[in-house]
C-alpha cells in the first residue's frame, strides 16, 4: 500500500502558482556627463545647501528576441541651481549640469505579460536606483559642490504617470 503522502501528491491539481521572478545580474554605470557652470567663479560663495532639480526616466530593452533578458536604463538628469525656482524666478542661476545612465540586466522568469512592464519599470529601477543616487551625489561632491540628499522614488507613481501621458 503507498504511504498516504504520496498518493495526495500524485493525484493533486491545482499546483500552487510558480513564483514569478526578477533576477538581477550585472548593475554598470553606461554613461554619465558633468558640466560646471561659470567655473572657477562658481566656486567663490557656494550655498551651503543648494537647490537640487532632478528628472528621472526609466526604459528597458529585450535582449535577444526569445530570451527573457532585458536591460534596463535608469536616466538620472539633474541640475544644481543657487537658489530654488519660484514664481519670480522660475530659472535660478545655474552651478551645474548632470547626467547619468545606470543599468541593470535582469531576468524574467514565470511572468505573464501583464505583469512584464511593472517588472522591469518598477521593481528593476526600484533595485538600481540606491546605486544611481550614490554615483549621481558622488559625483557633485567630487566636482566640488555641496551636496542634499536624494529621497527614494516611488517608481510606481513614475510608470502610472508616464502611462497617463500616452
Amino acid at each position: 500500500m503507498p504511504k498516504r503522502d504520496s498518493v495526495e501528491k500524485a493525484g493533486r491539481t491545482d499546483q500552487a502558482p510558480l513564483e514569478t521572478l526578477l533576477v538581477s545580474g550585472a548593475h554598470y554605470l553606461k554613461s554619465s556627463s558633468m558640466t560646471s557652470i561659470g567655473t572657477p567663479e562658481v566656486f567663490f560663495n557656494l550655498p551651503a545647501r543648494p537647490h537640487i532639480g532632478l528628472r528621472i526616466d526609466v526604459n528597458a530593452r529585450q535582449l535577444g528576441e526569445d530570451q527573457p533578458n532585458f536591460e534596463v536604463n535608469l536616466t538620472l538628469q539633474g541640475a544644481g541651481y543657487r537658489t530654488s525656482p519660484t514664481t519670480d524666478a522660475p530659472e535660478p542661476e545655474s552651478l551645474y549640469r548632470i547626467e547619468l545612465v545606470y543599468s541593470g540586466v535582469f531576468t524574467v522568469q514565470n511572468a505573464r505579460s501583464d505583469m512584464l512592464e511593472a517588472l522591469l519599470l518598477v521593481e528593476a529601477p526600484r533595485q538600481l536606483f540606491p546605486s544611481a543616487r550614490h554615483l549621481l551625489l558622488t559625483f557633485i561632491r567630487e566636482s566640488g559642490f555641496p551636496v542634499t540628499n536624494i529621497q527614494p522614488v516611488d517608481f510606481h507613481a513614475l510608470m502610472l504617470s508616464r502611462q497617463a501621458q500616452l
